[in-house]
């Protein structure tokens, strides 16, 4: 559904919203009235804005009179663990730049937290490596230890089981945490922050280790579309030979700097 509005000589932002579906998760097909009379001007790519500052590339493709968002799309929707019974609000403006402004709503029909969704290493993380982890000091301090242990840890998660794990974890080796949502076991990325200083820019390839096993994984590089990296091929294999589930923690630890291997810790949900 779209519409628009007039105001004086001006036409006010066109507004159009896609329900998601399982079958739209990999690419989305625009209203056709909105194609119809935009499509032309559609600069390819385009750019998806959310209130939380980023801007996402999307490719499209252009078929008769018929859009869609194709290339790029997947990321989005992984990035925000949209799912089936979302809702996408999309305002357009008609700028050069095509650009447009998107709300997402999760399917208890409120608007998402974008603050917890992919951008964990750009302003609330520990990140800076070999600096004193405030919660270990503090904890340390209690315990009336004269030596205050140090945290390597990467990211900052928000989720509190997470950061829970991301506190009591003593390595040192550098690590990140992520609390594992149901996208995550079902689709082939997963979000994870840029590992500067450590890790290079650019595709990597990595093994994930856990029990006595090894598997091999595609690390994405960061680029203008996304400020952090992805697993994406091996990924999904490793999750589901793990048989890991929504609401494990799981503690990446880069043990091989030099073969990029990370040995996985994994603290199971809780269950009633």
């Amino acid at each position: 559904m779209s519409c628009h509005f007039h105001q004086g000589n001006g036409v006010m932002p066109i507004l159009f919203f896609k329900i998601i579906l399982k079958t739209n998760l990999k690419s989305l097909k625009i209203p056709d009235n909105f194609a119809l009379k935009h499509g032309s001007g559609l600069s390819n790519p385009v750019f998806l804005k959310p209130p939380d500052g980023t801007r996402w590339k999307v490719c499209l493709k252009k078929k008769n009179d018929q859009v869609w968002f194709e290339k790029g799309w997947e990321e989005f929707t992984q990035n925000y663990s949209l799912d089936h019974g979302c809702l996408v609000l999309f305002k357009y403006e008609g700028t050069t730049s095509s650009q447009f402004d998107v709300i997402i709503i999760d399917d208890s029909a409120l608007e998402i937290d974008y603050s917890s969704y992919g951008n964990d290493d750009d302003d609330v993380s520990v990140q800076i490596a070999k600096e004193i982890h405030p919660y270990k000091k503090n904890k340390e301090t209690m315990r009336g230890e004269k030596n205050v242990t140090t945290s390597l840890s990467l990211n900052w998660p928000r989720e509190p089981r997470a950061r829970e794990e991301a506190i009591k974890f003593v390595s040192n080796n550098p690590f990140f945490t992520v609390l594992l949502k149901a996208p995550h076991i079902t689709q082939y990325l997963l979000c994870i922050p840029v590992l500067e200083g450590y890790v290079d820019n650019g595709v990597k390839n990595v093994k994930l280790e856990y029990r006595d096993r090894s598997w091999p994984v595609r690390m994405l590089s960061c680029n203008k579309t996304y400020s952090n990296r992805f697993f994406s091929a091996g990924w999904n294999l490793f999750a589901q030979e793990n048989e890991l589930k929504p609401g494990d923690v799981c503690v990446f630890e880069l043990v091989n700097m030099q073969d990029l291997v990370f040995k996985v810790h994994v603290f199971a949900a809780h269950h009633a």
